[in-house]
């Protein structure tokens, strides 16, 4: 079999797991984060925040592209499925436009704040590479399927497109508005992840390896553990709407 073939059969097996497959790193997160304990012994509880604070905030912006990318995409287009790839059209206009993988782009920018927040490089480094071998592969199996789906349209549209690195000046704006619904129903997920990920990582470092009590945890950082309990409320809110119909639109 052809490598591209394999890769390409790879990816329909990893596509059905691409929602657990960022599991397997989570035995490497306890390791790692005892590189941020030494960044806060070194630097002091402040630092460590701020440095925590600005890997949520590159994480958030892969959250915001995802929340974009999707707000702005044709029905039956950009889906969250894992079974097997589908799509009701050719999405080429908008953030498509400049780039064909825009969510997995996003996704990478989320774990890369996430892999961050650990303040340790090998661990940065490991998490990017075994999403890029990772991807690659539900890429190649995504592409097939279009390939087949839409014959000459996809390969006009993926000879002038990137694949993964954006270049604005192709840009063609969207044939749809934006559907704030859409977002809130598709994409409240994230949100809660993110809302876990930066607080349990804070208190993997002070609680579980620092030795701090929780109690004096609870008082001293106090902002993450309101970020957590904000963003679990607001994310299980979004997910009662969802289904109880409030955010349906008849035609996205």
């Amino acid at each position: 079999m052809l490598l591209v073939q394999r890769m390409t059969t790879d990816g329909r097996h990893l596509f059905r797991l691409r929602s657990v497959v960022p599991l397997v790193l989570v035995p490497l997160v306890l390791i790692a984060a005892d590189r941020l304990a030494h960044f806060e012994l070194r630097w002091g509880g402040q630092a460590e925040d701020m440095w925590l604070l600005s890997c949520a905030l590159l994480s958030g912006l892969g959250l915001a592209l995802r929340c974009f990318t999707v707000g702005f995409a044709p029905p039956g287009t950009s889906g969250r499925g894992t079974t097997i790839p589908s799509a009701a059209s050719l999405n080429d206009r908008g953030i498509y436009s400049i780039v064909r993988n825009p969510l997995y782009l996003a996704n990478a920018i989320m774990w890369l704040g996430v892999a961050l927040a650990t303040a340790s490089g090998w661990f940065a480094a490991v998490t990017m590479l075994a999403y890029w071998l990772y991807i690659e592969r539900v890429i190649s199996a995504e592409e097939s399927f279009l390939a087949e789906q839409f014959g000459d349209a996809y390969d006009r549209w993926i000879e002038h497109t990137p694949c993964f690195l954006p270049r604005p000046s192709l840009w063609r704006p969207a044939d749809i508005g934006f559907s704030l619904r859409t977002v809130l129903r598709r994409e409240y997920p994230g949100l809660i992840v993110l809302a876990v990920a930066f607080p349990l990582m804070d208190y993997i470092t002070d609680v579980l390896i620092g030795g701090e009590p929780w109690r004096h945890w609870l008082r001293t950082d106090r902002g993450w553990f309101i970020f957590f309990v904000g963003g679990i409320a607001v994310g299980l809110i979004i997910r009662c709407l969802k289904k109880l119909h409030l955010l349906d639109e008849a035609d996205r």
